[in-house]
């Protein structure tokens, strides 16, 4: 049976980031940024995690599309993986990650 997952990878040139997935393998959220290395990837998975309860998701339109932000200080720390066409979409979306996030694994593409 298929459950929501981190997925970390490489993402040329840029180095590794990760991106999360649901059970139906749609992309749910990603990392902001890259990491230098697998491991400092799996580390800042982990403090989001950790920081889940001190972060503020928001919403926002980008000229007729919607995408959501999750902000832990003055730094943005995942995104959306996608636009929506309704502002309800980006929200259900947020709240999905932010409820399956909590205990989903992580899984390293195999080709590093």
């Amino acid at each position: 049976m298929a459950v929501a997952r981190f997925q970390i990878y490489r993402s040329a040139p840029a180095g590794v980031t990760w991106r999360f997935l649901s059970a139906n393998n749609r992309s749910l959220g990603q990392a902001v940024g890259s990491f230098p290395s697998v491991d400092a990837c799996a580390l800042a998975v982990a403090r989001l995690r950790e920081s889940l309860a001190g972060s503020t998701p928001a919403v926002a339109r980008d000229t007729q599309l919607w995408s959501w932000r999750l902000r832990l200080g003055a730094a943005d720390v995942a995104v959306s993986s996608r636009k929506y066409h309704r502002r309800v979409q980006a929200q259900h979306a947020c709240r999905s990650f932010l409820e399956l996030v909590v205990e989903a694994p992580v899984a390293t593409a195999e080709h590093f």
